[in-house]
């Protein structure tokens, strides 16, 4: 097993207890659309990347360039440092994954952890969730109302180790998670995250091109739906010409 490695490319030492945000990929793909969104926003430098010999042998490209696909930005403008990962983390790296991004939050000396991710309890569409090690963030977002709770639960994987261990060591560690699709990409999801998460700080990030992209899915998805009701009371012998209805 490959041991998780972050190496640093750029000095972040001008940062001022920054927040970190992580965004990886998970259901929807939301926090890592939401996270890229993010950095490409507010124009965030290259600061890093994660390495493991356990990491799928990938490169993401943008704009042209060969990125890696577990990577940090960071802005001295707006205090804020993202990580993102383009790549699914593998299991067996997760505590790993958790503990090095926890020791590098203290390292830059963070002023919270902030994940944000997608969940799927298909209770309602469009809702958005708060867990947090933090209790005061919680009520917030309830007397605010611009996120729910989750009262019983569970949440896996780098997140779920990060909460835990806020919780252990009394540090604000939060994750926002909104309802996602388990199919596709959804943008609109990582839209709803981002917005919440600018109801938390303050932070001011455009989410025009997810609001775009998320209105040409659903009207490439109807149309797919229609598609497929209509072949569907076409029936087999549509080819013969004998077209069934019903």
């Amino acid at each position: 097993m490959g041991d998780v490695e972050i190496k640093k490319t750029a000095d972040m030492r001008k940062l001022k207890k920054p927040l970190l945000i992580i965004g990886l990929p998970g259901t929807g793909l939301v926090g890592s659309v939401a996270a890229s969104q993010i950095v490409e926003s507010l124009q965030m430098g290259f600061g890093g990347y994660l390495t493991s010999a356990d990491f799928a042998p990938l490169a993401a490209i943008h704009d042209y360039k060969p990125m890696p696909a577990a990577r940090i930005h960071f802005s001295e403008k707006y205090n804020v440092v993202v990580i993102l990962s383009e790549m699914t983390i593998p299991v067996s790296s997760s505590l790993d994954v958790a503990e090095k991004i926890y020791t590098f939050a203290k390292s830059i000396d963070a002023s919270s952890i902030i994940s944000l991710g997608g969940i799927s309890l298909k209770e309602e569409k469009g809702e958005v969730y708060v867990v947090s090690s933090n209790r005061e963030a919680v009520k917030d977002a309830i007397a605010r109302k611009f996120a729910k709770p989750i009262k019983e639960g569970a949440t896996t994987g780098v997140t779920g180790i990060l909460l835990a261990k806020g919780t252990l060591e009394n540090f604000p560690i939060t994750t926002i998670l909104a309802e996602s699709s388990e199919e596709y990409l959804d943008p609109q999801a990582a839209a709803r995250v981002i917005k919440t998460l600018t109801k938390m700080t303050g932070l001011v990030i455009d989410t025009k091109d997810l609001d775009k992209e998320a209105q040409e899915l659903s009207k490439s998805i109807k149309e797919a739906v229609i598609k497929s009701k209509i072949s569907r009371r076409k029936g087999p012998s549509a080819s013969e010409g004998g077209a069934m209805f019903g």
